[in-house]
């Protein structure tokens, strides 16, 4: 199907519109057969509110988080849905405007209604993970929330018994009590470990490192140094080592807490310059040597699909955009789109003895390919997968508009795509399979043609259809969930 600019920008607005409905437990027609053996919670975040007091948010990371619940078992799904109820959503809905400052979008009013206004929204919009019995929504820049995970409602934020709890002093404290919380923790499947980062600002700006152990207990986080503040939203972690990849996408802070821009509009942006590999040693060789910073591909990362060491390398399989996209231009971006804005999978091979970075292809097909949010099997610390999952376009797409669901197999090359014309397709998530077989997938499909959404099961060795469940009302395309098995919601032990 040839798609127009205006084919895709009506699309894009359609499923950006404001949820107005919040349902529970109400059950879904399904056409197909649901597998027997899928018997869990399929829990996805995104954001959900688009405006506030008739202003609409200027880029599409502000909207308020948006938590979807889909119970599947005995070959049934029953659907929940509900807003994070932050302190900050609650203060902006009993006042019927904008009260706080976002990502991208600074309060109506210009400077003098934004000048030294400190506080931001924490939007608890990016993902939803379950640990040690705790459903979290989570966001870049601040701590997560803690969810009912049968009601879906907000039982506060989570401080994991004070361990985010600020350890600075003066205005830093008082601006944020609570350290950042990554969007992206990894499990590592061995041991129920959950490692994330965080990032703090100021003089040195820092890196925290946190470890939150299968009992739901965390260590003392640790910190490192950072000369840039850069914008980082993923990232690697091995037996040996934790990596980041840190581009040159700057936040401009000053600007940005004066009021003068938002943060995203802070951003200095040069990403035609190498980004930084820091390399900060775990275990073993932590004890042998410090961290190392080589210098890695141009362009820009948000995710990574997986990271494993092998032998004297650490490897890497990245999405890797070109150059920043320009999310709050998307109209832009799909009639005119700069080379670049595309995502591609590549693999990076780093060796750190040697202090290099080498970038390599997966093949042809996985090179003509857009490839984005990113999904494996869960396994054990850096272990590695050779098959992985996620959300595309056809080759002949020039602009980060998604409509394919995609398997990649990482040792033949070979990349089978399942393409939903017109409509967009959400992260694919894997529902793994206790006997031995691949899995299954599930992804929830914007429908451009009726304007709702539905949750589509796929067979993950083949992208086979299995069934198809419409949901009550449409729900914008979002970004991360998890899938949590039945036993573990019995089970969930919360501390």
């Amino acid at each position: 199907m040839d798609l127009t600019s205006t084919d895709m920008e009506q699309v894009l607005a359609a499923a950006t519109r404001t949820v107005r409905e919040e349902h529970g437990d109400v059950p879904l027609p399904v056409q197909g057969e649901l597998p027997a053996a899928i018997d869990g919670c399929y829990f996805r975040n995104g954001p959900g509110r688009f405006e506030r007091g008739g202003q609409r948010y200027r880029h599409p990371f502000d909207g308020d988080g948006h938590i979807t619940k889909l119970d599947l078992r005995a070959g049934q799904v029953r659907y929940s849905n509900r807003f994070v109820r932050t302190c900050e959503y609650l203060e902006e809905e009993r006042s019927g405007r904008m009260r706080y400052r976002a990502f991208g979008t600074n309060l109506p009013g210009g400077l003098p209604a934004n000048l030294f206004r400190l506080n931001f929204k924490n939007a608890a919009n990016t993902s939803v993970r379950w640990h040690a019995g705790r459903l979290l929504a989570l966001w870049e820049g601040g701590p997560p929330h803690r969810l009912d995970p049968a009601t879906l409602a907000n039982l506060g934020t989570e401080e994991f018994g004070g361990g985010l709890a600020s350890p600075f002093s003066g205005l830093g404290r008082w601006l944020a009590p609570l350290l950042p919380f990554s969007a992206h923790p990894t499990l590592d499947a061995a041991s129920g470990e959950l490692h994330n980062f965080g990032l703090v600002s100021g003089r040195p700006n820092l890196l925290m490192l946190y470890r939150i152990g299968a009992d739901g207990r965390m260590e003392a986080p640790e910190q490192h140094a950072l000369e840039r503040f850069s914008f980082l939203h993923d990232f690697a972690i091995t037996r040996r080592w934790r990596c980041f990849l840190l581009p040159y996408a700057d936040f401009d802070l000053t600007r940005a807490l004066l009021g003068l821009k938002t943060p995203v509009g802070s951003l200095r942006l040069e990403t035609d310059r190498p980004m930084q590999v820091l390399l900060l040693p775990r275990g073993e060789t932590s004890a042998a040597q410090g961290p190392i910073v080589l210098s890695g591909p141009p362009g820009f990362v948000f995710h990574v699909a997986q990271a494993f060491d092998d032998g004297r390398h650490l490897v890497l399989d990245v999405i890797r955009f070109g150059r920043y996209p320009d999310f709050d231009a998307f109209d832009e971006l799909l009639r005119n789109p700069p080379d670049g804005v595309v995502p591609r999978l590549e693999r990076l091979l780093i060796d750190p003895a040697a202090g290099r970075c080498e970038r390599l292809s997966l093949g042809p097909e996985v090179d003509d390919h857009a490839f984005e949010l990113p999904v494996s099997a869960p396994t054990a610390l850096g272990e590695r997968q050779r098959i992985l999952y996620g959300v595309g376009a056809p080759p002949d797409r020039r602009t980060p508009f998604l409509t394919s669901i995609q398997r990649l197999d990482t040792e033949t090359g070979r990349l089978t795509t399942r393409d939903f014309g017109l409509d967009l397709v959400g992260e694919p998530m894997l529902v793994p399979d206790d006997d031995g077989g691949e899995g299954w997938l599930l992804s929830l499909v914007f429908r451009a043609g009726t304007g709702g959404t539905d949750l589509v099961v796929l067979r993950a060795a083949d992208l086979s259809l299995q069934a198809t469940a419409t949901l009550p009302h449409a729900v914008p395309v979002g970004f991360h969930g998890c899938w949590v098995p039945r036993c573990e919601l019995d089970r969930g032990h919360g501390v």
